[in-house]
């Protein structure tokens, strides 16, 4: 009997078990079953999570670890996105005088954002969340304790007395905890100003500030900056002129030199040459030619060597008339996974001219591995974000586009495949199963989204730019992304002048039996009042629309428009449309075929 296996052979079935309920379900079968699934803090999830989610950084609360990557899987395959504006308060804890503004802008900030959250007590509630973006010249910061102690905090930051567009925040990165002199009482980040600042900054839990190293420019512009990951993180500057200076960050010296560069000299902008870390060791940039459109080195402080080139002709490039140069790339991001431990950085994505985004692998002969596009929208790249294990974000250069594509890699969880169809012959839903709040889900086609951003910033009073602005719908680029963690369902989206979170996950869980485990950490107050409230309330839960992306090589079938409601507006019509068709109820059920307009 099941009952009298050792322990081990027990862990070992739980590796084939499709579902984390399962392991609930095993251990309701009997006492010594429970002990064995339940021993060592359900040390059995720990099993699971590295069979179906491989790559996950560990964590000791492995039951709450297990609940969390399910749902947020589940949620990406049902489409279910909960989006709100991140607002500044009206009074936030202003660590510098409001300065005087020397020219007369008349467009918004583009945001740099970095987030990250950690677990620092001795529950899966207690956690602390960090997030920080550029708001033109200021800095603004929130960080917020979750659990027993919970607490929130914001801050702004700015160091000038007067300012201009010279001075807006063109990159900004949180150091991490574990990172050198990373106080446990102090926020750390490095930051970089257009016109060459370069610097580390303490932000103290009383709203007090210190510098701790100016990082030399020569005063040379800055286009953007990057953080390597790892315990001795790099810091690389990328300036106008197409030069990449490297900076080490655990120096103890208050002004610090480079220790070597990169130069990179075609007819392309700074701008069109992008650069990322792959790895502590690995670095990419965009050379802006054909040759060598891609450059990857590897950067120490005794030498920087190139690693691997790949050219334009290796590669399947649409050409058409009114593209940008070919050789043009226009983001890089390592597809480490935000979970994945000690990952090399060999694998990564990159975002071409021809509005496509290629899987690269530097180990391999070949230029590009896989190729991803939407066929529907023709703006290009500006940001890119693996979010899981099997999906990456991509932020379009206009019309407020976001896109969701999938990796869907073997032997990885899919929540739509580990169960078979939860709908009945009658077309009747299944119960929900019990325990650890995991339900039972269908089968069905999966369909690649886009989303459009299209809500305007709420008007609220900053020192930045604009101070009042009439209502009218988000055409813009989405800037930048972020996510805090690996086991995160938030996404942070950076428009012009504001910041959208994105949450992932599904209405049942929000609204079901366990809603206070989902509700808490994404502080989502589902009141009716409030989902019914006017237009100028700042942080209410907005209604998003997206269309359906046909497979890349179908060029027969047409996208699809979708539009969510309001929770308070969901009927039993859309929950049996959501076991039928797999989409979140809050999406609006399709009407017939027909030609579509943006709602806006």
């Amino acid at each position: 009997m099941l009952s009298k296996l050792p322990a081990e052979i027990v862990y070992l079935i739980a590796n084939y078990l499709p579902c984390a309920s399962d392991l609930v379900h095993l251990a309701q079968t009997c006492k010594r079953l429970y002990e064995v699934v339940s021993d060592e803090d359900w040390r059995i999830f720990r099993a699971f999570i590295k069979y179906r989610f491989p790559g996950f950084v560990p964590t000791s609360f492995w039951k709450d670890t297990a609940q969390a990557l399910t749902s947020r899987s589940r949620a990406l395959d049902k489409h279910a996105i909960i989006s709100r504006f991140v607002v500044l308060p009206p009074t936030p804890e202003d660590l510098e005088s409001s300065p005087t503004r020397t020219d007369n802008s008349t467009i918004g900030y583009r945001p740099s954002i970095d987030s990250y959250e950690v677990w620092n007590g001795n529950t899966w509630a207690d956690r602390k969340e960090v997030l920080a973006w550029g708001a033109g010249h200021e800095i603004v910061m929130r960080t917020k304790q979750y659990g027993e102690a919970k607490e929130q905090k914001w801050f702004r930051f700015n160091d000038l007395d007067t300012v201009s567009s010279h001075d807006d925040i063109c990159g900004l990165h949180i150091l991490r905890p574990g990172h050198y002199l990373k106080d446990d009482n102090k926020e750390h980040l490095i930051f970089g100003r257009m016109r060459g600042d370069l610097l580390h900054l303490a932000i103290k839990p009383n709203g007090t500030h210190d510098y701790v190293q100016r990082f030399h420019t020569f005063n040379s512009t800055l286009e953007h900056i990057d953080l390597s990951g790892g315990p001795e993180p790099t810091l690389a500057a990328h300036h106008e002129n197409g030069t990449v200076s490297f900076y080490s960050t655990i120096k103890e010296e208050a002004a610090v030199q480079p220790f070597g560069h990169i130069t990179v000299e075609s007819r392309l902008a700074a701008r069109n040459k992008p650069s990322k870390f792959l790895s502590p060791t690995l670095f990419a940039i965009g050379t802006g030619r054909d040759e060598d459109a891609l450059a990857i080195s590897s950067i120490s402080s005794e030498r920087i060597a190139l690693e691997r080139e790949i050219e334009v002709p290796s590669l399947d490039l649409d050409i058409r008339i009114g593209l940008p140069p070919r050789s043009a790339i226009s983001s890089i991001t390592p597809l480490c996974g935000q979970g994945s431990t000690g990952s090399d950085g060999n694998v990564f994505l990159a975002a071409w001219g021809d509005r496509r985004i290629r899987l690269h692998d530097v180990r391999s002969h070949r230029g590009f591995e896989f190729t991803y596009k939407d066929s529907c929208d023709q703006n290009q790249i500006y940001c890119l974000l693996p979010f899981g294990h099997d999906r990456f974000l991509a932020g379009a250069g206009g019309d407020a586009v976001v896109k969701i594509f999938d990796l869907r890699m073997p032997k990885t969880y899919s929540y739509t495949n580990a169960r078979a169809s939860s709908v009945d012959h009658q077309n009747k839903p299944r119960p929900r199963a019990p325990g650890l709040g995991f339900a039972d889900c269908i089968s069905y086609p999966r369909k690649d989204i886009s989303l459009f951003l299209f809500y305007s910033p709420p008007v609220h009073s900053t020192r930045t730019r604009r101070h009042t602005r009439a209502f009218s719908p988000y055409r813009g680029a989405i800037y930048s992304m972020s996510s805090p963690s690996p086991l995160s369902p938030t996404v942070y989206a950076g428009i012009t002048d504001g910041i959208v979170r994105l949450d992932f996950v599904s209405t049942d869980d929000v609204t079901g039996p366990c809603q206070n485990w989902h509700r808490e950490p994404l502080d989502l107050d589902l009141d009716i009042r409030v989902q019914n409230s006017t237009a100028s309330f700042p942080e209410r839960v907005l209604d998003l629309s997206g269309y359906e992306r046909p497979e890349s090589d179908d060029t027969t079938r047409i996208s699809k428009l979708r539009s969510q409601q309001r929770f308070s507006y969901v009927e039993a019509e859309d929950i049996l449309n959501e076991h039928v068709t797999g989409w979140d109820r809050r999406w609006k059920p399709l009407d017939r075929p027909a030609a579509w307009r943006r709602p806006y």
